[in-house]
């Protein structure tokens, strides 16, 4: 379990690093449109970085996938390695879900796009937007999610714990 954590915490801070670098490689509109509606509304026609950059972004961004699902599988192989039962290969698996989540909701949306100011940096057109006063903009969306993860970990455990069937 320790290495799950350990594991979920590095896709974290991967993720962390990517959304802090996103704005300088990224077009606004892609950026933007994590955010309220009105701040997307007031950012869209920023100017966009170098075709360069935005490839070095696109790059990035495929490198954190490729690491992320790399992570995931991991996790799963360790699961079979060790034949953990179904409710520990779920907590498992939803401990390192829920980790990337919890990172997800209170560093990234609370601390950094709606405390810190960070994007009202880079798109100052936005800082009037009431969007970056509004603490539950996606709420539906992250409850949604955080009620999906168990439906998800619960069939992963299920196909990663079953017994195969022996042929006579």
């Amino acid at each position: 379990m320790k290495r799950t954590i350990k594991q979920s915490l590095k896709v974290s801070a991967l993720m962390g690093a990517l959304v802090l670098m996103i704005p300088y490689l990224a077009p606004p509109k892609l950026v933007l449109r994590f955010l309220p509606k009105d701040i997307y509304e007031a950012g869209k026609d920023h100017p966009a970085p170098s075709k360069k950059k935005q490839l070095l972004g696109h790059l990035l961004t495929a490198a954190f996938c490729v690491y992320f699902t790399w992570a995931m599988k991991d996790t799963a192989d360790r699961i079979k390695r060790e034949r953990l039962g179904f409710t520990e290969a779920f907590k498992r698996l939803a401990v390192f879900m829920y980790i990337i989540k919890a990172f997800d909701i209170i560093a990234l949306d609370q601390l950094l796009c709606m405390t810190s100011g960070y994007y009202k940096r880079f798109y100052p057109e936005t800082k009037d937007c009431a969007g970056w006063h509004d603490r539950g903009w996606n709420n539906k969306k992250q409850g949604a999610r955080l009620l999906l993860y168990p439906v998800i970990c619960a069939a992963q455990a299920y196909f990663l714990t079953k017994k195969g069937e022996k042929a006579e």
